[in-house]
């Protein structure tokens, strides 16, 4: 009875390709969603994405709707220019921007009860916090801008 062997060489390779495209069938990637949910964060250089409009954490950590062409509609920022922040909706219904250094900028809606909260980039590109009824506890303002 003879038995064939299959290398390391050949095995590895096909692995790691298999394993790729698992991962990239399955990943979604950032630009899809036009949604965040408590305990999500928005990334420097993420976005959140719906007709056209984008609702960005930018490189320089200032958040920003802006239109097709990226030109800037509204934007936040924390009182000293940074680098390297995140955003977070946390389950308190705040949306805090931080870094290295701790908190820089918030909504300012802080809840003592914690529901289920979501950032939403409307189609009307209005960005706005809604809590698990749909009560809306801070928006953008910016469906009324062009």
């Amino acid at each position: 009875m003879a038995f064939s062997f299959i290398s390391a060489t050949t095995v590895l390779p096909l692995f790691f390709m298999t394993a790729l495209l698992m991962v990239s069938h399955f990943a979604t990637p950032v630009a899809a969603r036009n949604s965040l949910k408590s305990g999500q964060w928005l990334k420097s250089g993420e976005s959140l994405e719906k007709a056209g409009y984008s609702f960005t954490m930018m490189q320089n950590c200032t958040i920003a709707v802006s239109d097709s062409t990226k030109k800037i509609i509204w934007w936040a920022t924390a009182k000293h220019i940074d680098i390297g922040c995140s955003l977070k909706l946390q389950h308190d219904g705040n949306l805090v921007m931080y870094n290295i250094r701790g908190a820089l900028w918030s909504s300012r809606t802080y809840r003592k009860t914690w529901k289920i909260y979501k950032l939403i980039l409307r189609a009307d590109h209005n960005v706005v916090i809604n809590d698990d009824e749909t009560n809306t506890i801070w928006e953008t303002d910016t469906s009324s801008r062009p």
